[in-house]
């Protein structure tokens, strides 16, 4: 049985990775996927009033939502789905995951930010430094400009 863990944090990007990758199954091979929701950081505000539970709850609600058109999907292609919520860093997690799912293959279908660099999802994944990130500052100058231009 063939097993990916894919990692979402965006669910029209995440089918976009993922729909290429579904082929007419052979018959009689099962296919696992294990959907990881990387639900986004609460802000500093909306976080201090929300209890742990609650916000552990937030991200299991959002995960659902964000997976439940991919899921709908892969299972369609009768393949097997599995939904996770991220908590901690990635790497540990897919090492965690990596201990229940053996032999299977990991996805970094997460959007790619242009104010800052992802973390990894696996310790051997290569984080080379985006030219691309730019403080947020930056950017708000930059728009600013342009505005003030027209």
């Amino acid at each position: 049985m063939e097993t990916f863990i894919v990692y979402i944090d965006d669910k029209q990007y995440a089918l976009q990775q993922i729909i290429p990758m579904l082929s007419p199954q052979e018959t009689g091979k099962q296919v696992s996927w294990v959907l990881v929701g990387c639900a986004p950081k609460l802000t500093r505000h909306s976080g201090r009033w929300l209890s742990k539970p609650a916000q552990k709850r937030w991200r299991q609600d959002w995960t659902q939502e964000a997976t439940q058109d991919i899921a709908t999907l892969l299972r369609q292609h009768n393949n097997q789905v599995f939904i996770k919520t991220a908590h901690g860093t990635l790497s540990e997690f897919t090492k965690n995951l990596s201990r229940e799912f053996i032999s299977a293959r990991v996805i970094d279908a997460r959007r790619p930010k242009l104010t800052t660099n992802l973390n990894p999802v696996t310790e051997d994944q290569p984080q080379t430094k985006s030219d691309l990130v730019l403080p947020a500052g930056l950017l708000a100058i930059g728009a600013g400009i342009a505005m003030a231009a027209d």
